[in-house]
This record gives structure tokens, sequence and C-alpha cells, in this order.
């Protein structure tokens, strides 16, 4: 069972990052794309033909791009708002209600509002490498505040409350560190397979809830010398 649920894992890491290239505008070269992820063209030939096959593209000479339209645009807006989960902020989602919002002249029908909190940012690129580590299952280091963790499987970006929070796991310890606390990551070579334990723990709405209350714990933290971790029920 765990192989399986692996191998499904390796999937969906390889499909998502194939759209999101796609949809960046980006020409795929199929013998290029099967050894970076390590499978055959074969396998990448029936990912297209089986599971991308609503996606409109061009095959020419082993290489394949996206064709530009309304209906990519709009397969984009759809593929984002599911796997950031923006989706359940909108009643109806669905490829009509995106073009009525991508469509409308002037300015935009909709606005989420943040209220009062103003979003934190983390220092540049530490955003965008986080989330190439967890799409990939890649582990990373982290530097920051004086404090450096090894190794760290990535499982998650969390925004709660206008701050980023990274939740993850080190040395069988659930681990999480606001993102304007890293100021440098280092992607490994070595991936991880993500804990379905863990995983589960990471999307409860007790632990989302108590995301702020970290840095208040910090007493209760677990010190190690790949960095300070949190204890895994």
């Amino acid at each position: 069972m765990a192989q399986v649920e692996h191998r499904h894992d390796r999937l969906a890491v390889r499909l998502s990052l194939i759209i999101s290239r796609l949809v960046a505008g980006e020409t795929l070269d199929l013998r290029v794309l099967a050894t970076e992820f390590g499978v055959s063209v074969r396998t990448l030939r029936r990912d297209f033909r089986e599971r991308l096959i609503y996606l409109d593209l061009e095959y020419r000479k082993g290489r394949c791009r996206l064709l530009s339209g309304s209906r990519q645009r709009e397969l984009a807006v759809m593929t984002f708002a599911r796997k950031s989960g923006v989706e359940a902020l909108f009643p109806d989602m669905d490829n009509h209600l995106v073009n009525s919002l991508l469509s409308g002249p002037g300015e935009s029908p909709c606005l989420i509002w943040q209220g009062t909190a103003q979003v934190l940012f983390p220092d540049s690129g530490v955003f965008t490498r986080l989330v190439s580590a967890v799409s990939e299952h890649r582990k990373v280091t982290l530097l920051g505040n004086g404090c450096r963790c090894t190794g760290l499987a990535p499982y998650r970006l969390v925004l709660r409350e206008g701050e980023w929070y990274l939740t993850g796991e080190h040395q069988a310890r659930i681990t999480v560190f606001p993102l304007t606390d890293i100021r440098a990551i280092t992607l490994h070579k070595d991936s991880f397979a993500p804990d379905i334990t863990v995983r589960d723990i990471l999307s409860r709405p007790d632990f989302l809830q108590a995301l702020p209350l970290f840095r208040f714990f910090n007493s209760m933290l677990v010190a190690t010398n790949g960095g300070l971790i949190h204890q895994k029920e």
C-alpha cells in the first residue's frame, strides 16, 4: 500500500510540474523530461494521452507546448485555485465564473479583503524556492535568525493571519517556521516520501488554527544539532 501511495504521489508531482511549465509557456522535450523525472518516454506519452488529454497541446518532433487561448487561461486559473485553496472562497467556482472574472471590463467584480491584517513577506526568492521544494518532495536546509535546520522535509506553505508558515518534518518531528524568519534556502538533491500521518496532522484545522502560537511555545522546542524542531505527537 505504501508503495502504491508513493507512486501516486510521484505521479501527482510530475503532472503538477508538467502543467505549471506548460502554462508558463515552456515547450517541453519529452526525452529531456523523461530523464528529469526518471521515467520512460513511453510513460510520459501515456501521461499526456490519458491524464492530460483535456489540455490543448501541440506536438512536433518530440516536443509539445500548450496552445494559447481562453480555455488554457481558464484551466490555469482553475488549477491554481484548486491547488492553493482559493477555490473554497468562491461559490460556484467553475469555468463560467472564471471567464466572467477575467473577461469583464474595468475593475474586478470581486475583491478578497485582508482587513487590517498586513501580509508579511519573506526575503526575496525564499517563497519560490520553498514552493519548488514542496512540489518536488525535496529536502532543504534553512538558515535564519541564528537557527540552522538541515535535511528538513517541507510539506506545505500556509498563510495564516497575514503571515506565511512552512510546515514540515525533521528527524520524525513536526516543525514550523515563519517564512519571515528564514534568510536562505538550500535544496537537496535527495527527495523524501511524505508520511501520511504527518500530512494528516499538518492539515488538521486545530493545528492550522494554532500556527501563530508556535513562537509563543519556543521555550518548549526540542534543541538538536540540526536546528530547533517541534516534537511530533
